[in-house]
């Protein structure tokens, strides 16, 4: 299955020339543990409505403690096999989904393809992944879409599409003239049809870094402040546009956004974490992530999706870097910070139901 996952990537990736840069990475930095502790981030201003069945986050009592997710994704979710041989699939999202719910005690089954929206939404799907840690949700071959009773969809856009609005057709081979707005309500159109009611997450991944660098890989530190300051500003405005253009399309479905670069970015420019070598971080301009740059996405996932701070018993393996394993619990709390802080201008959460 990952043989046949990865000619479909790299099919993909040629057509479209985005997330499949590769450039070789000298050799990685050693970094030394710090025991220190994470600035303080802001207060919590959630403020969810009235008329949601939500539990309250503020009690820090889970959304729900069973995922069953299908994920029309690319490698900035799945990321195999990476430059970097791994023990197993750290450079995935599900990888580390599975194990965090494990240490909860809560249940987690995905499955998945790779492609961009205008792949995706010529429906339906399959389920193309495969993971060592993390049980499959879907047997394509057996069952229809509808019977593998799917509860939540995790659904990424490509990384270097934010130069023109959400309802521009894309560039190159695009007869249909379809744009990601489109593509995204005919998937979100058909999922809700065949499973009503399911929750769909928007995941924000983090931009293309080539146009950022002038000599390739590793960023200088200017090259990398610009990046993250880009992922920050433009980058995010289109996601919460087209975030905003989806809930004013399709107001009646359960959408919500999961701002996973930003809080990357975050985390890397304002805590301890800011210490971690860039080498241990990424192996390319696309920019694929080391294994520690899937966990932290990881970690804004999970809070995000079951609703509760990560279990604080998880034990950080060695894959992860250093910096991570001794600012875990403080990473953590900054990160349910960060996504109860993440409102609309009424105060109501765009990733919380």
């Amino acid at each position: 299955m990952k043989k046949y996952a990865l000619i479909n990537f790299i099919l993909f990736s040629f057509y479209f020339q985005a997330c499949s840069t590769d450039a070789v990475i000298e050799q990685a930095q050693d970094a030394i543990i710090e025991e220190v502790i994470v600035d303080d981030p802001n207060e919590n201003t959630d403020e969810t409505s009235d008329d949601t069945e939500v539990t309250n986050t503020e009690e820090n009592e889970p959304l729900t403690t069973s995922l069953r997710t299908f994920i029309f994704g690319h490698s900035l979710i799945v990321h195999d096999p990476p430059m970097f041989p791994t023990p197993s699939n750290e450079t995935t999202v599900p990888h580390w989904m599975a194990e965090l719910a494990a240490a909860a005690n809560y249940d987690y089954a995905v499955s998945g393809q790779y492609g961009f929206l205008p792949q995706h939404d010529n429906l339906p799907p399959f389920a193309q992944w495969g993971f060592e840690r993390a049980s499959g949700a879907w047997d394509s071959d057996t069952e229809s879409f509808a019977d593998a009773n799917f509860n939540s969809i995790l659904l990424t856009a490509g990384n270097f599409i934010q130069y023109q609005s959400v309802n521009t057709p894309y560039d190159g081979d695009n007869q249909d003239n379809t744009t990601p707005l489109g593509a995204t309500l005919t998937i979100f159109d058909w999922v809700e049809q065949q499973e009503p009611g399911t929750s769909i997450y928007i995941y924000e991944n983090w931009p293309d870094m080539a146009g950022f660098l002038s000599n390739g890989v590793p960023a200088s530190n200017i090259e990398f402040s610009n990046y993250n300051t880009y992922t920050l500003g433009e980058f995010h405005q289109w996601w919460l546009n087209y975030h905003e253009e989806v809930r004013t399309q399709r107001p009646d479905l359960n959408v919500k956004m999961i701002p996973v670069g930003p809080i990357i970015s975050k985390l890397l420019t304002e805590t301890n974490l800011s210490g971690i070598p860039f080498s241990e971080l990424y192996e390319d301009d696309a920019p694929h992530g080391r294994p520690t740059i899937y966990f932290l996405a990881s970690l804004v996932t999970y809070m995000a999706m079951y609703g509760e701070e990560a279990p604080l018993n998880f034990e950080v393996p060695g894959t992860v870097h250093t910096l991570v394993q001794a600012n875990y619990g403080a990473t953590v709390d900054f990160i349910w910070n960060e996504l109860n802080a993440f409102n609309d201008i009424q105060g109501n959460s765009l990733v919380f139901p």
